[in-house]
């Protein structure tokens, strides 16, 4: 017993004696564990319990970590650069000798105006900002493109960048674009789109990809997923998915899925000048193979296939009018496309709609066949979340290869089992987590911090989706989830008073993937500010006083 106690002991000391032996729990041997999984009981030791407020930074636009946390990427504030930042790391020793000189103390959160030399200094000190490369994407030819701030995919582990560079257009659409894609969404406004690949090695542009005149959700990688060297890109315009295959820093057209069958005979062409605004368009090859899978899935012996089939008639106009509005490749082979309700008219460019009707399709590219098809209620659908998650999210740690886990996604797990009898809770779940797929590539953040199986915190204000939240007035604890005691605090609290009248003030995290350090952004209206959330051996991460008196009481 006191054996095994040891082992799960997290005390520095013990952990380090236990890494020396070779074991990391009973039973366990490193060389038959993942590579560097022994560190994973590291992490509640070594967090990034120190926070610097208001830290000074180049004037850019910080966007995240490559997945092995050498260098950081930022864009700058005309939005037609990209700047590559080294890392140095929190424990180098100019970091060291910085914080020691500024006299931190055992204290939690050091403010900028007890010493303005750390604050100004400390992003200098973990990033070599002199040995930075810059690379001037949008000019010349390209000089009407903006970069997407929040648009970046790594390819090939992160060797090379797929940045994304958009500019308005006012041009009206093709009219044998309404023949090519018959689907074709018009309501929306179209963009012309560049998207380049960065060798991050080299610090080269080593592919342009132009898509003039489309629809496409850059936005938090929405729109562009990602497996190995094969790169999906979905247009909301076309309502079709172009696939390119990346080898060698270039990005090669393969195919277009959506429009038609593979191979098909376009004879439609010679119709052009007859085309008006009553002409009716074939329905899309994909919706083709939906209406077929359903209509197959009904059995022809049941008692109720004559309800069966009503309700698919009634489904049918549903189905031809829906769009693609999110797609993921769940690996070289199979889609996930998520339809929705097509707006009306009025919906288009009004207020938020209520949430329409989805429908969930597994697509074969190489069979150009469905597979399967869920509604956003379908029980079926959720099962398969929650027991293939970690495959669909699409990162894993180059360290411990550990996939993200959701606050949300932990709780159904430890719940679904015992609430499966209750048809309420089980429905509830899947309208609340069915939407949550597909994934977005690489929009998870991999940190072990954020492994809900080990650290609990409010997910109101963070979570591994790297995206914004809202600023919390206290401080984000962090908790362990075995002994429930505070391992760290994430000071990024609102600097106004949060009320319904206030302007909404929003904070992102950039962190890193494997390190205990983050960086936090906060921003109202047009004000930023910056924070490093790091390391510090000498912090002292105060307890509440009640889990204070119980621990005393327990020695007692």
């Amino acid at each position: 017993m006191a054996y095994n106690q040891r082992l799960q002991s997290q005390n520095i000391v013990h952990l380090l004696q236990n890494r020396e032996s070779g074991f990391t729990c009973a039973g366990s041997q490193m060389s038959r564990m993942p590579r560097l999984a022994y560190e994973r009981r590291f992490y509640k030791s070594i967090t990034p319990c120190l926070t610097i407020d208001s830290v000074a930074i180049p004037p850019v636009y910080l966007r995240k970590f490559t997945p092995d946390g050498s260098q950081l990427l930022a864009f700058s504030h005309d939005q037609r650069s990209l700047h590559i930042y080294p890392y140095r790391g929190f424990s180098s020793a100019a970091v060291g000798e910085l914080i020691r000189e500024a006299n931190v103390g055992t204290k939690e959160c050091y403010k900028s105006e007890e010493n303005n030399v750390l604050s100004s200094t400390i992003f200098e000190r973990l990033f070599a900002t002199k040995e930075a490369k810059s690379l001037r994407l949008c000019h010349g030819l390209n000089g009407r493109y903006y970069l997407h701030r929040e648009f970046s995919v790594f390819l090939e582990n992160g060797k090379y960048v797929l940045l994304a560079a958009m500019s308005v257009l006012k041009s009206a659409l093709p009219i044998e674009n309404y023949v090519r894609y018959p689907d074709l969404f018009d309501k929306l406004d179209a963009f012309s789109y560049v998207f380049f690949v960065v060798d991050l090695e080299k610090g080269v542009v080593s592919d342009r990809l132009f898509l003039p005149q489309d629809s496409i959700v850059v936005s938090h990688n929405h729109g562009i997923s990602v497996i190995g060297s094969k790169v999906a890109i979905m247009s909301r315009l076309h309502q079709c998915i172009y696939v390119y295959e990346m080898s060698n820093g270039k990005l090669y057209e393969q195919e277009t899925i959506g429009p038609r069958p593979r191979d098909f005979i376009e004879r439609a062409s010679s119709d052009i000048e007859d085309l008006d605004a009553t002409t009716v368009l074939p329905i899309t090859h994909i919706k083709q193979r939906v209406l077929s899978f359903l209509y197959r899935q009904i059995d022809q012996d049941c008692d109720y296939v004559r309800i069966k089939r009503q309700e698919f008639y009634k489904n049918f106009e549903f189905i031809e009018h829906m769009i693609m509005e999110r797609m993921q490749l769940i690996n070289r082979d199979l889609l996930l496309l998520r339809y929705e309700e097509r707006p009306k008219e009025s919906e288009v460019m009004s207020l938020p709609s209520p949430t329409p009707r989805r429908l969930y399709v597994f697509y074969i590219i190489s069979a150009e066949e469905v597979v399967a098809v869920y509604p956003d209620t379908s029980v079926d659908l959720l099962q398969i979340i929650l027991l293939f998650y970690d495959e669909m999210s699409n990162v894993r740690s180059l360290q411990t290869g550990d996939a993200p886990s959701l606050p949300l996604h932990y709780f159904l797990k430890q719940n679904f089992l015992d609430a499966n009898a209750t048809v309420p809770f089980v429905r509830h779940a899947a309208l609340r987590f069915n939407p949550g797929i597909p994934v977005s590539s690489q929009c998870l953040s991999p940190s072990p911090y954020l492994k809900y199986s080990d650290f609990g915190y409010d997910d109101r204000y963070m979570s591994p989706l790297e995206r914004p939240n809202p600023c919390s007035s206290e401080p984000i604890v962090f908790k362990d989830q075995a002994t429930k005691t505070v391992k760290f605090r994430i000071f990024a609290k609102a600097r106004r008073e949060i009320g319904a009248l206030a302007p909404r003030e929003l904070c992102a995290f950039i962190w890193h993937p494997f390190e205990p350090f983050v960086l936090s952004i906060q921003k109202c209206m047009n004000s930023y500010a910056y924070h490093v959330h790091l390391y510090h051996h000498g912090t002292v991460v105060e307890q509440p006083r009640q889990l204070q008196s119980q621990q005393s009481a327990s020695k007692e």
